[in-house]
């Protein structure tokens, strides 16, 4: 195992480490590789360099921004090489391995990503994320997160490499003022890709008069409803018109689109219109599992407070678990969808209750 006493870890990653099984608490052998670690920067809100899609899967920072010159300086530092040692022996000792995918098959990547989550700023606040709206306009935090922006984009001006560069994840990039330069003045190479992770709301005000609007290769839309009524209960405080006339502007564009629905208690019997929704616009549909990021509490306590009074707890919300009184309807209708419909893609999550990731027998 490695030693990683010496590392300290904020309050949000250690509750992300603990909220999620790792590879060290796995009873089975792992058969299936992975060299994201060695192809793969997150930089999160508190600019720390992690080297997975995803910071909640592998939440051990080998730095922060400001410590490096280069993207290849985080790819080589000391930490990233154990790390990159833990995964090539298969122990995958800090891996969230039920979310990330690997226990359904080898996650083996050939083109360099930095996901840039530095500003967790939205305009929404969705239950599943936060408690309130959060903007950072300005200030000592807006001033260092400015700073990180500019260290990165001088990495990316130095990288001669193809790569994909992601915006948002951990907030609305649209929404971001601290990315506003980057998104609105950025020239980006021409072996320079975008993925734009957002809510969709301001899409055609921001993208439309975008430089990197030409190399934009996917838009990620989160939109977790199909109907009015849900959506502006799980996207507080969105409005579905608005949604709609995005991405009906987008739809036009013909930009490539994946629209993401984060299934919870709430919304799951809305899959299937959520579907013919992915249908009717000619999108691809991602259903992925709802995370516990701490927004709720996990389960009921004695004392609880206002908010979790109006709320409720994160297992009351989380129809995946088993223990869920409605989770039997919700494979139900999640399987039912998934054969009607060949464009919507099925995390890997799921994959414990029905095999929608595994190739058909001949």
């Amino acid at each position: 195992m490695i030693d990683f006493q010496n590392i300290k870890l904020s309050s949000a990653l250690k509750y992300t480490l603990q909220s999620m099984p790792r590879g060290k608490q796995y009873k089975n052998t792992i058969i299936n590789s992975c060299n994201m670690t060695s192809y793969h920067v997150t930089v999160d809100a508190e600019s720390n360099c992690i080297l997975c899609a995803c910071d909640g899967w592998l939440p051990i920072p080998v730095g922060k921004v400001s410590d490096f010159n280069s993207l290849e300086e985080v790819w080589n530092s000391p930490i990233a090489k154990l790390l990159q040692e833990d995964i090539d022996q298969k122990k995958f000792t800090w891996c969230a391995v039920e979310q990330c995918g690997v226990l359904s098959q080898d996650i083996k990547k050939s083109q360099y990503r930095i996901n840039i989550n530095v500003d967790d700023s939205c305009n929404l606040a969705c239950p599943s994320c936060r408690r309130e709206l959060r903007m950072i306009n300005s200030g000592p935090d807006y001033d260092k997160k400015v700073k990180d922006v500019d260290q990165i984009l001088n990495w990316l001006e130095n990288f001669s490499s193809p790569i994909t560069i992601s915006l948002g994840g951990s907030g609305d990039a649209l929404a971001s003022s601290i990315l506003r330069k980057l998104i609105k003045e950025y020239v980006p190479k021409s072996n320079q890709k975008f993925i734009i992770t957002t809510n969709g709301l301001l899409i055609k005000k921001i993208i439309a008069e975008s430089k990197i609007l030409p190399n934009i290769s996917l838009l990620s839309i989160s939109v977790d409803a199909a109907s009015a009524e849900v959506y502006e209960q799980v996207r507080r405080p969105g409005k579905w018109e608005i949604l709609l006339e995005n991405l009906h502007w987008v739809a036009d564009s013909k930009l490539p689109v994946c629209l993401n629905f984060v299934v919870q208690k709430t919304n799951f019997k809305e899959i299937p219109a959520f579907a013919e929704l992915c249908n009717q616009l000619k999108f691809t549909g991602n259903l992925q599992p709802l995370n516990d990021w701490g927004t709720w509490n996990r389960k009921p306590v004695l004392n609880p407070d206002v908010y979790t009074i109006a709320n409720g707890t994160y297992l009351d919300h989380d129809i995946a678990n088993p223990t869920h009184p409605e989770h039997s309807e919700f494979l139900t209708v999640i399987r039912n969808a998934y054969k009607e419909n060949t464009n919507l893609k099925i995390s890997s999550y799921f994959d414990k209750f029905n095999k929608f990731n595994q190739p058909e027998a001949q």
